[in-house]
């Protein structure tokens, strides 16, 4: 019994000293909060960039379509991006926002960019960190494409007791860590009261390309579905900007814990806010969403 109640009064003080400092982030960065446009269908579909999409897009284009769709990052990059013409694009790497005209090692980003101001002629939102605004990237994507309607969120991380966390995220003021894009956007997709978002495309399976060479080296390939798999081959993942020091097998297993973690807050917070999220990828380790096959939206859903 006496070991239960200083458990008890442990975890309330945790949560307590979370919630407080919480507050106080939130007090510092609150005239950020993220205005959301209203959601144009009851169903979504986040599209993530893992191998598996490749086999999704085969099977489920026609359901896909049906959906209000999400892309992240280097989607881009893919010639179904143009088929598709997705009506929501996310954003959240810190790189691309710190890459400039001068940078030449980040030619996926330059090609993500000139995608955007010469390929997209529709209506497309793009979310994107509010540290974000200002940055070269920004400047040219606002002024080079009227048709690409740029929506800041406040990437506020936020902990603490479970009503004032929820509340947060709510009114658009704190997110849960996002140490994935995919975090994000589902994060972002519930505000915004999807009925149902299904994820495809979700792997999350970069332990399978983790390497230690002969140097103690971190190696990792990482393949996404629009590769051409003979380009990719195993890199060192650089914990340093002068690339003399990898990641440890620790640190990037506790990187890979965050990951899973924040799909198990997510799943939370969905059920909370009524938001049913189907993990509908070919191929996945997420457990924390209900596995489906089934991508048959009833008639008058949409």
């Amino acid at each position: 019994m006496i070991e239960t109640g200083f458990n008890s009064v442990s975890q309330f003080l945790s949560e307590l000293f979370a919630s407080l400092l919480s507050l106080l982030k939130v007090v510092i960065r609150g005239r950020y909060a993220t205005r959301l446009p209203a959601r144009q269908q009851p169903v979504c579909s986040v599209l993530g960039n893992g191998p598996s999409l490749k086999e999704s897009l085969a099977e489920q284009l026609e359901f896909i379509r049906q959906t209000e769709i999400v892309c992240v990052n280097n989607f881009a990059h893919a010639a179904v991006f143009a088929q598709l013409r997705p009506q929501n694009y996310i954003i959240s790497d810190p790189n691309y926002f710190l890459f400039t005209e001068q940078t030449t090692d980040r030619d996926d980003i330059r090609q993500t960019l000139t995608i955007f101001l010469t390929r997209v002629d529709w209506p497309m939102f793009l979310y994107v960190p509010h540290f974000a605004k200002g940055s070269y990237l920004l400047r040219k994507i606002e002024q080079g494409n009227p048709t690409i309607n740029v929506i800041y969120f406040n990437y506020t991380v936020v902990r603490g007791f479970r009503w004032l966390v929820y509340w947060l995220y709510a009114k658009g003021l704190g997110m849960p860590q996002a140490q994935t894009v995919i975090i994000a956007a589902l994060t972002l997709m519930i505000n915004r009261k999807f009925e149902q978002i299904y994820l495809f495309g979700a792997d999350t399976s970069w332990h399978e390309e983790i390497r230690l060479n002969d140097q103690n080296q971190l190696l990792i390939k990482q393949i996404h579905f629009y590769d051409k798999p003979k380009d990719i081959t195993h890199q060192p993942v650089y914990s340093d900007t002068q690339r003399q020091r990898t990641f440890s097998m620790a640190s990037q297993f506790l990187s890979l814990h965050k990951v899973f973690r924040g799909y198990e807050v997510l799943r939370e917070y969905a059920d909370h806010r009524g938001v049913k999220i189907l993990n509908a990828s070919a191929k996945s380790y997420i457990d924390a969403f209900e596995r489906t096959t089934n991508t048959a939206i009833p008639s008058g859903r949409l």
